[in-house]
């Protein structure tokens, strides 16, 4: 997995509304890897001394900070392999837990324009799914078509 998009998933989990209630929903074995997941890398912010920055994004989640949290993990995974390799090992495990992290459409920056005919995301089972389509998206212009996005996991 790219720095990039590995970046793009640990924002995820820090600035999910189902974190900032608590991870209830996630499950004792998503819980735990998750809990390691942010003790990790607040672990190596606070090394780094750049722990403000994840402390103003989540105060403050605005796409300025959340993009300055994601640069400073690539920073730190292409300084740190060691760190890199930890952290998409615990991406892996929080995935084998049947949590599914789903971005679709993110980190886009063209200066043309953007037309998005049709995007789907589906889940299905008995585990918790972030599901998160066209984030950072910028462009001179945007036209929509079909988005849609299902999650089966606690349809009854």
């Amino acid at each position: 997995m790219e720095p990039v998009t590995i970046a793009a998933a640990i924002a995820t989990l820090f600035f999910s509304e189902s974190l900032k209630a608590g991870g209830k929903s996630f499950g004792e074995g998503a819980s735990k890897i998750i809990a390691q997941i942010v003790s990790t890398v607040r672990n190596k912010f606070r090394a780094f001394g750049t722990e403000g920055l994840l402390t103003r994004a989540e105060k403050q989640p605005t796409e300025i900070n959340v993009d300055s949290v994601k640069a400073e993990l690539v920073t730190q995974m292409a300084e740190d392999q060691d760190f890199a390799v930890e952290i998409a090992d615990l991406l892996a495990r929080l995935e084998s837990t049947g949590m599914t992290i789903q971005l679709m459409g993110s980190e886009i920056n063209i200066t043309g324009d953007l037309e998005v005919d049709r995007m789907t995301q589906k889940t299905s089972g008995d585990s918790f799914a972030e599901q998160r389509m066209l984030t950072n998206v910028k462009a001179q212009n945007i036209k929509l078509g079909e988005l849609t996005q299902e999650n089966k996991s606690y349809e009854s």
